[in-house]
């Protein structure tokens, strides 16, 4: 294997992308699905110029997922302002934490139905890694011009919010599935879950990482206010931090991703919007850098002979994660959503655009690696495929419609 041969065509996707970046914000192609499809058509079943040995694909496919949901979540956490967060904490938690529970039922439930061949804890283990929103798909759905224009900005930071958090927070669902394909119920180990894996590597996980954001939020002020930095600093000091985070918990035994997006939260804080630093920005440059490569490589990996073998199988997962996983759980919270402001047309919305990509690659090599069960990687990157695909394509027709709905409206 090469690696400067993916190092040079990773890198020509991120030149071609920051080039025509803006005309790609106006398409119906995102990003992600163009470094896809670029991966398929260089890959084993395209022209095979770049392939990855079966030794070496999933250690590298984990640690780049690992490095851009960490940059993803920065970069999501940048475009948040912390006013929206406390004015809209009370919807903002019905979307995250029934939203996630209700997205690992019923996917967990299409899963158990549609394959028939899968017991109900190994549906559980691919319902709950496919859980999490994914930021890096999502930012290239909500970002750019046609989004701003036709989204309304109450949605789109909704959408961010919830891929930020629950990218970090689906992990304890992860783990709980885990225990209970391992030992099931008479196994589990309650008393180590609730205090280590709840209190210890999440809660306090979440305030600590807030906390350390604040603090070199508050330092990166100080510094710019003095002229003691560079104000065109911002992109090597959220990167410095979003590794930082992420290795620093992760070595505490904490959940490093939910680290990223907690401390990035509290970095912002102390951002003043009218220092020239150019935000918006930066997020596009994070994002371009990490998404782009890790899409590319996903592209080289596909595992297209065991979906063939799936056969119609295949398709029929597809159709249902992204018809019946997000859906129905926003249209049951509507009751609850409507009375912050929600109206139907929003919680729809909501409901279509939640893909599914980095965070749940990553978290499907951590159930691999520690049950065993292989399948999962099969099945959770069809969907990522599918997801990548569905959503990349119908994100700006979708905006548009509904942005004409908010004009008949008015």
């Amino acid at each position: 294997m090469d690696y400067m041969l993916i190092i040079f065509f990773a890198s020509l996707l991120v030149l071609g992308s920051g080039a025509f970046f803006k005309w790609l914000k106006n398409v119906f192609l995102t990003g992600p699905l163009i470094a896809l499809a670029t991966g398929v058509l260089l890959g084993p079943i395209g022209l095979n110029i770049v392939n990855l040995s079966a030794e070496d694909q999933f250690k590298i496919i984990k640690i780049s997922c690992e490095f851009t949901i960490a940059m993803a979540l920065m970069a999501t956490a940048l475009r948040l302002s912390g006013g929206f967060i406390w004015k809209n904490l009370g919807s903002q938690l019905w979307v995250l934490f029934p939203g996630m529970l209700l997205m690992c039922g019923l996917s967990t439930l299409v899963f158990y139905w549609f394959t028939g061949s899968l017991s109900l804890s190994e549906s559980l283990l691919i319902g709950a890694v496919i859980t999490p929103t994914d930021p890096v798909i999502a930012s290239a759905l909500i970002a750019g011009d046609k989004a701003k224009k036709y989204m309304p900005l109450k949605l789109r930071n909704t959408i961010s919010f919830e891929s930020g958090s629950n990218d970090g927070l689906a992990y304890p669902l992860v783990l709980l599935s885990i225990y209970l394909f391992l030992d099931g119920f008479e196994g589990l180990p309650v008393s180590s879950f609730l205090l280590n894996d709840i209190l210890y590597a999440t809660v306090l996980c979440a305030i600590a990482g807030y906390v350390v954001g604040l603090i070199f939020g508050r330092l990166m002020h100080f510094t710019n206010k003095r002229n003691i930095m560079n104000k065109k600093s911002l992109l090597p000091f959220s990167l410095a931090l979003s590794f930082f985070l992420l290795s620093g918990f992760k070595i505490l035994g904490m959940n490093g991703i939910l680290a990223v997006f907690a401390g990035g939260i509290g970095f912002t804080k102390h951002l003043d919007k009218n220092e020239d630093m150019q935000e918006e920005r930066i997020q596009e440059s994070m994002e371009r850098i990490f998404t782009i490569p890790v899409f590319f490589l996903l592209g080289i990996i596909l595992p297209w002979k065991d979906w063939l073998v799936m056969g119609w199988t295949a398709v029929m997962l597809i159709a249902g994660i992204l018809l019946f996983r997000r859906l129905p759980a926003f249209l049951l919270l509507q009751p609850v959503l409507k009375n912050y402001g929600f109206k139907l047309k929003d919680g729809l919305i909501l409901g279509w655009f939640g893909p599914i990509g980095a965070a749940a690659l990553y978290y499907a090599l951590e159930v691999k690696e520690k049950t065993g069960f292989d399948d999962i990687w099969v099945y959770t990157v069809l969907i990522v495929t599918g997801s990548t695909l569905i959503h990349g394509i119908t994100s700006l027709p979708f905006e548009k419609i509904y942005g004409k709905q908010v004009e008949d409206q008015e």
